[in-house]
């Protein structure tokens, strides 16, 4: 078998690893408390933090057949509440915590029990992501380095669909730790010792279900790859790998888009795309001297009418299939119609709508989000990401007329990750000072 089917099928499993780790992680200082004074079980949060940290960044390399989601989000969890116990220890051992409660009831033994600490930090961590959805800078970073889940493929829409599976999932056990250790511990607990009863609550249940989550997500994950496996459509063991070239025609401001309503039984299928799409056996590469050989067998168009770019290249997960996306200017809209391409023309605030209401393919609108990503932080700011204009907060208008000529690089992830990391951002310097440090350290 070659790497890269073993890539393909251990893409979905890394999935399972991911939660394992992370959520085995964030119960082990519940494990730990059984034996340990808690006065330790900080510093132990902390640790266990900075090995998930590292393994994040070594053995569990951020790359294209993963997702990093719930490893960020048990990082944080860990974190804070690491914070938040040792602020806690200390104000038991400095004697704060006499000016809030009485001395018969303290007990300086038991500053904290930690799932009453873990429990809602986990869950505020799981309602403020899911608020803030894909814009999380770890869904930011990975679609600049490897583009969106549509153009990496099937495996793609699996990540970006069970990260979220995971993200809820994760809401509901930590929202479900927080309420009931909570009621217990207002209702039940005696903060005099742990017996049996309150140890079973505060450590061993939150550890079991933990435990359930990960062999539960074992065997929806096992399925998960059957279901792969077994589908010609979907495995690359059963199917052609294939290159695609895409063109993006362009006339002015206006786009040529055709819906694609010749296969209603397939997803996303009716909706607008491009008319000018191709298909053949994978190659690396595909130069530009190809694609328009390609272009003129396709549109029987004159040479002389038109003018081409390369714009970016994406590739599934699987590393198997690709796509080359290309832009097309068009002197006149009337060339279109002595062509072998059929659609309409769209302006600029059509396409909006179209965006808006869900009626691009999936790979369409990708393609039209990096252009215009792109287009207004080459427009806006540097290769630093410093302001062309001395204006904060000012941006140019979009426009799309003369972008064949333009001297920007589509494929490169610089602007990308200009249009997210900018001197309108906070803490611009600042995060520029610590970056450069963390990448000469690297």
């Amino acid at each position: 078998m070659s790497q890269q089917h073993i890539t393909n099928e251990s893409a979905i499993f890394s999935l399972w690893l991911n939660w394992a780790v992370a959520v085995g992680a964030l119960a082990i200082p519940e494990f730990v408390s059984l034996f340990v004074p808690k006065i330790w079980i900080p510093l132990i949060t902390l640790g266990v933090m900075f090995m998930l940290i590292l393994y994040r960044h070594t053995g569990g390399k951020f790359n294209a057949s993963s997702c990093d989601l719930i490893q960020v989000i048990c990082i944080r969890t860990l974190g804070i509440s690491a914070v938040i116990m040792l602020i806690i220890a200390v104000i038991y051992a400095r004697g704060y915590i006499s000016a809030f409660y009485s001395e018969d009831v303290i007990n300086t033994d038991i500053p904290f029990l930690s799932i009453l600490i873990e429990g809602p930090v986990a869950t505020a961590i799981c309602i403020w992501h899911m608020m803030i959805g894909h814009s999380a800078n770890v869904c930011r970073r990975c679609v600049i380095r490897y583009g969106t889940a549509s153009e990496r493929g099937f495996l793609g829409k699996i990540f970006q669909q069970e990260s979220q599976y995971q993200l809820r999932f994760l809401l509901v056990l930590s929202a479900l730790f927080t309420v009931g250790c909570w009621i217990y511990y207002w209702l039940f607990y005696i903060n005099v010792n742990l017996n049996r009863f309150d140890r079973f609550a505060f450590n061993w249940i939150p550890t079991i279900f933990f435990i359930l989550s990960i062999i539960y997500l074992g065997m929806r994950y096992f399925s998960l790859w059957g279901y792969y496996y077994n589908h010609i459509e979907l495995n690359p063991r059963k199917r052609a790998t294939t290159t695609t070239l895409r063109y993006i025609i362009l006339c002015g401001d206006s786009v040529l888009l055709d819906r694609m309503d010749d296969f209603h039984d397939i997803p996303d299928a009716n909706k607008y795309d491009t008319p000018a799409e191709i298909h053949f056996p994978s190659r690396e590469r595909v130069d530009k001297k190809e694609a328009l050989r390609v272009f003129l067998d396709m549109a029987n168009i004159d040479t002389d009418d038109f003018s081409m770019r390369f714009m970016y290249k994406s590739t599934d997960v699987s590393g198997m299939s690709n796509v080359f996306h290309y832009i097309c200017c068009v002197e006149s809209k009337d060339i279109i119609d002595s062509t072998a391409l059929h659609g309409k023309w769209f302006s600029l605030s059509q396409l909006q709508r179209l965006l808006y209401n869900h009626d691009l393919a999936p790979l369409m609108a990708a393609e039209i989000h990096r252009l215009y990503t792109v287009t207004m932080a080459w427009k806006t700011y540097d290769s630093e990401g410093r302001r062309l204009y001395k204006i904060k907060n000012y941006h140019p208008s979009f426009r799309l007329g003369g972008i064949c000529e333009w001297d920007v690089d589509f494929d490169s992830p610089t602007w990308l990750d200009v249009a997210r990391f900018n001197e309108d951002k906070p803490f611009f310097r600042l995060r520029r000072f610590l970056r450069s440090r963390a990448m000469q350290k690297g």
